[in-house]
């Protein structure tokens, strides 16, 4: 299933996508694509980006295992059950487009 890509540039925290928590089990397909100079995190929350009231600043973020500090395009996995899943930006002035694909039933 395919979650959506997420484009980011510029210190902070990019838009947020929520995966299917309830998929068993739980995997994302992570790739990362580097355009110019930035270096970022792909990081998870457990908070819900669907309930009323929701703001992405309040919630408490962790960099998934394997894709903090990342200057370079990359891939991997995600397989802690959140969500939701977002980029921050710590410095640079290019970006980077990260796709998600979470597997499950068809």
């Amino acid at each position: 299933m395919f979650i959506g890509n997420i484009t980011a540039s510029g210190a902070g925290r990019s838009s947020v996508v929520a995966p299917d928590h309830f998929q068993a089990p739980f995997n994302i397909g992570i790739v990362a694509k580097v355009t110019g100079t930035i270096t970022f995190s792909i990081e998870y929350s457990m908070g819900d980006p669907m309930s009323a009231g929701y703001a992405a600043a309040s919630q408490t973020w962790v960099a998934a295992t394997g894709f903090s500090g990342i200057s370079a395009t990359t891939g991997g996995s995600l397989t802690v059950p959140c969500r939701a899943i977002s980029v921050n930006v710590a410095s640079g002035d290019g970006s980077v487009v990260v796709e998600l694909i979470q597997a499950g039933p068809v």
